[in-house]
């Protein structure tokens, strides 16, 4: 199998700010390994024990410690388990899987028995939501309730703004190696200058053979049999994929959606200064 990862320093480096990412949490965790058809995945506990079931699938290549990161005092009342996505630059194995079939489902599934948990409050974010989406598609009893945060999989982004915002500065970027262009196309979705995003980005694109593959959208024939209540938070100004237009369409495809919460001038990263408003959302949804 081919590595994701350009060398093997590059796979190092990431790693490491994987677990500097982890150690800055100040929380007390658990690292889980469990064995599926697919390879390892590794999963981050935390959390209340015996408190009410949040599972978590994260963002493209940004693994459990940073989306953690942005619900960790939820920790103080339920117990947590952010899940390394399998193929993605993160400690699960590297082995790619197919992105229009069920094989996500599958994975999610066995990762979700492994743990033993039989159904619990899952929440994705970005890409992870494409994975809940495949899951609430094929393994409804599986969750709960469904919160996608800045979701992938229902609409994708404007294609002359990702151009210019996004495709140019990541070109001019990947020919010349000057930090400036890096610059100029985090900021189009990082709220702030953020020193570890930078870090993360730079070594992301130039270490890791990035998969581009764009998720297939969402139909409502796919959950149209998910009964269990939907929630949503969204961002006005997300680049990827346009708060409003997922309003639009997300009314259309299920048939249970309770709430989209817009945060108000926000990229597609949130802010810090965000961090409570998202865990009082899902607070209130979940408790």
């Amino acid at each position: 199998m081919r590595s994701i990862y350009k060398n093997r320093k590059a796979k190092q480096d990431l790693m490491n700010l994987y677990n500097e990412k982890l150690l800055s949490l100040n929380i007390d965790y658990t690292e889980i390994d469990v064995e599926t058809q697919f390879g390892k995945t590794r999963i981050i506990r935390t959390g209340k024990p015996g408190g009410k079931q949040i599972v978590l699938f994260h963002g493209i290549n940004a693994g459990a410690p940073l989306t953690l990161e942005a619900v960790k005092e939820l920790g103080d009342t339920y117990t947590l388990f952010a899940i390394d996505t399998i193929g993605q630059a993160t400690k699960s194995s590297e082995t790619a899987l197919n992105i229009k079939g069920n094989s996500y489902a599958i994975w999610a599934d066995e990762v979700l028995t492994k743990l033993n948990i039989q159904k619990a409050n899952i929440i994705g974010v970005s890409y992870g939501a494409y994975i809940l989406q495949k899951l609430i598609s094929y393994y409804p009893q599986r969750v709960e309730k469904c919160i996608f945060i800045v979701p992938s999989g229902i609409v994708n982004g404007k294609l002359w703004e990702s151009l210019t915002k996004l495709t140019f500065p990541l070109l001019r970027f990947m020919i010349t190696k000057k930090d400036k262009h890096l610059q100029a196309f985090i900021k189009s979705f990082v709220p702030q200058e953020d020193e570890f995003m930078f870090r993360m980005q730079k070594l992301l694109l130039t270490g890791v053979n990035i998969d581009y593959r764009r998720p297939t959208l969402l139909k409502k024939s796919d959950v149209e049999h998910f009964d269990n209540p939907v929630y949503m938070i969204v961002a006005s100004d997300d680049i990827f994929f346009p708060g409003e237009e997922i309003a639009k369409r997300s009314k259309l495809i299920f048939k249970n959606l309770k709430e989209i919460y817009f945060l108000k001038t926000s990229k597609h990263m949130p802010s810090k200064s965000s961090y409570p408003e998202i865990q009082s959302k899902i607070n209130g949804w979940i408790g």
